[in-house]
């Protein structure tokens, strides 16, 4: 009875006792500017650098990211499953359930464990994949389409015109089918037929690139072919469909369709390009909102072949975390700079650090030829580069699920 009375106590003890924990003085912050500098004391210095320091701002954290889970916000995928994959309704006549678990315990049964798969993962013999290249002229919405179609953004979109400025890879799996896109440089041609000098230095890649495709998506922007025409486009897709390559099939995508408020004109775009012999099919799509997304998707499905996968379906690799980053960054430089400053800035990636949390610590450097175009960049007391660091930061986050401290510098040539 004593040693009864003696375990009961020990036990409520444990009961009451608190686990010790640090107090948090809550943090005092003064919001002098948007940019945090390497001495806060003094104004921004001309020829010093400009820092940008996430750490140095209060952003919510997101949830923490749980074990053996995919490393890219659910939310964008959850959209692809919704809107290109959606759960076929289960006919009036349902399946014999007791036969197919009967079933699947006879294929688990004869199943060793050493064969044994996870959840969503495929054999190599049964996987199927598809390499697929999407060109067009400048600004016909490439990028777009490659992040909806992937489910997360890996290039950068925006209004101004060579956005994307390298070959940018993105990845959509399902089932045992994975597809990698390849989003590439926008390419004009002139009148002779050859391309601007500037491809040389800009999108040289993206010519010499085309014949390796599996798939060709040639895209251009519909809304403004019909209100302004320019022939540079229809010589590219001129160009592009005339002779057909045995060993790939292209395709000519009719981008941005929502804009365009009579549907009959989009016949008449197709009857002026159906005599390409090149072009295996024609799809009239919107990147942006979606539209008639799900059949090139579907499509393109399809024309998978037997091949293993290249890329990891559950967890993005390094090096497309490390370009992810430089285009969330460059976007925002889109946005928030004009003219021709952000396209004459040098954008390194200089440190990927992984914390002992978990968190991500990325330097990136922001180079600019003129002391003018830095001072622009900066903006009065760091705001210009300290907002565009912070909505990145944000997205960054989100997309990586996880904590990042992004630092920027702004330096001179």
């Amino acid at each position: 009875m004593k040693a009864f009375r003696s375990l009961r106590i020990l036990i409520s003890i444990s009961r009451t006792a608190t686990p010790f924990s640090k107090t948090h003085l809550p943090q005092s912050f003064i919001r002098r500017s948007y940019s945090a500098q390497a001495n806060l004391d003094e104004p921004t210095s001309v020829n010093g650098d400009s820092v940008f320091d996430s750490s140095q701002y209060s952003i919510e954290d997101p949830v923490k990211k749980p074990k053996q889970q995919p490393n890219w916000d659910k939310g964008y995928r959850e959209r692809v499953e919704r809107e290109l994959f959606p759960q076929e309704k289960q006919s009036s006549e349902k399946k014999d359930r007791s036969r197919i678990l009967a079933k699947a315990l006879l294929e688990a049964a004869l199943e060793s464990a050493d064969d044994e798969l996870g959840d969503g993962e495929v054999r190599e013999e049964d996987q199927k994949s598809l390499n697929v290249g999407i060109i067009g002229p400048p600004n016909a919405g490439k990028s777009s389409l490659t992040n909806f179609m992937v489910g997360t953004k890996v290039a950068a979109a925006s209004r101004k015109t060579n956005t994307t400025t390298h070959e940018v890879l993105g990845v959509l799996t399902k089932g045992d089918t994975q597809v990698c896109f390849f989003d590439t440089p926008g390419l004009m041609l002139k009148k002779s037929g050859y391309g601007y000098t500037d491809i040389k230095a800009r999108v040289q890649n993206a010519w010499t690139s085309v014949d390796l495709f599996d798939v060709l998506i040639v895209m251009f922007d519909v809304h403004r072919h019909l209100t302004c025409p320019d022939s540079r486009v229809v010589r590219l897709i001129t160009y592009m469909g005339e002779e057909a390559n045995p060993k790939q099939k292209r395709i000519l995508c009719m981008n941005k369709v929502d804009l365009v408020e009579k549907k009959k004109d989009l016949l008449k775009v197709a009857e002026e390009f159906q005599n390409l012999p090149a072009y295996e099919r024609h799809f009239m799509i919107s990147g942006l909102k979606g539209s008639g997304v799900k059949d090139l998707s579907q499509y393109l499905i399809d024309q998978a072949v037997k091949k293993p996968w290249e890329e990891d379906p559950f967890t993005m690799s390094e090096e497309v975390m490390k370009n992810i980053s430089l285009e969330v960054v460059r976007e925002r430089l889109l946005d928030h700079v004009h003219q021709e400053v952000p396209y004459g800035v040098e954008h390194r990636l200089v440190d990927w650090r992984e914390q002992r949390d978990g968190s991500l610590r990325i330097e990136q450097h922001l180079i600019t030829p003129k002391l003018s175009q830095r001072k622009i960049l900066v903006g009065k007391s760091g705001s210009k580069i300290g907002r565009i660091g912070i909505e990145a930061n944000e997205e960054l986050r989100r997309i990586m699920n996880r904590k990042v401290h992004l630092i920027l510098k702004v330096l001179l040539k």
